[in-house]
């Protein structure tokens, strides 16, 4: 009669809650964590700001300082970001990153163009603003550990005005990628050294519309976002 009773209570436990309880008894900190994971998923990170489906976007990559060795970096990291962002059709009508890249170049009386004259130059209603300040396959001179940093705002072109970060992020929001390190050395040789570039700029690329979604904090390949 006890062994029937026990065994009606242990058949009211679902099997996530079954896992949860088989951990508890191991009694073991390594148990839980996965047995959490398990049930609830990875942790995940929401929008920061959702872009309007219905508003023709477009990336514009700025190297202000010179930071970037290549120019085409630009365009890998516009690229990353709009294939995304089609991905996850955050956006119906995305535009050509290249195309505000190429504007950029065209000054207005000796003066840069600004980014609200970029996006109507390219049909573009609203512009993810990506201000690069910094990338690096080392960042300590020796080892292979990739970083590079950005800094995002998103432009109303149409009507001339900030949408996102607030204003206490005037210079916009910061966003870091930092690959994992690599046991091996830097790469060697020139061939090498444009790839590891152009990953780290694809993954640059992806942390800026990973913005606009919600998505796994926990990227493969990237220590910290």
């Amino acid at each position: 009669m006890k062994s029937s009773t026990t065994q009606r209570k242990r058949s009211w436990l679902s099997p996530a809650a079954a896992l949860v309880v088989a951990a508890s008894a191991l009694g073991g900190c390594n148990i839980a964590g996965p047995a959490y994971y398990f049930i609830h998923g990875p942790e995940k990170r929401k929008a920061a700001f959702e872009l309007d489906r219905k508003r023709t976007t477009i990336v514009f990559v700025d190297d202000q300082n010179s930071t970037l060795k290549r120019r085409n970096l630009r365009n890998e990291i516009a690229a990353a970001a709009t294939e995304l962002i089609q991905r996850e059709k955050l956006v119906d009508d995305m535009l050509d990153g290249r195309a505000a890249i190429i504007a950029a170049t065209r000054d207005r009386d000796g003066e840069p163009m600004s980014v609200v004259e970029i996006g109507r130059a390219t049909k573009a209603e609203i512009v993810i603003h990506v201000i690069v300040d910094g990338m690096t396959l080392s960042r300590d001179g020796v080892s292979f550990s990739p970083l590079a940093s950005a800094r995002v705002k998103v432009i109303d072109a149409t009507n001339d005005k900030r949408l996102w970060p607030p204003a206490a992020l005037e210079k916009g929001a910061p966003i870091n990628v930092t690959l994992f390190e690599r046991a091996t050395n830097m790469p060697s040789t020139p061939a090498a050294v444009v790839q590891a570039e152009n990953e780290l700029a694809a993954e640059l690329g992806k942390a800026v519309a990973q913005i606009f979604y919600e998505h796994e904090v926990r990227q493969p390949g990237r220590k910290s976002q």
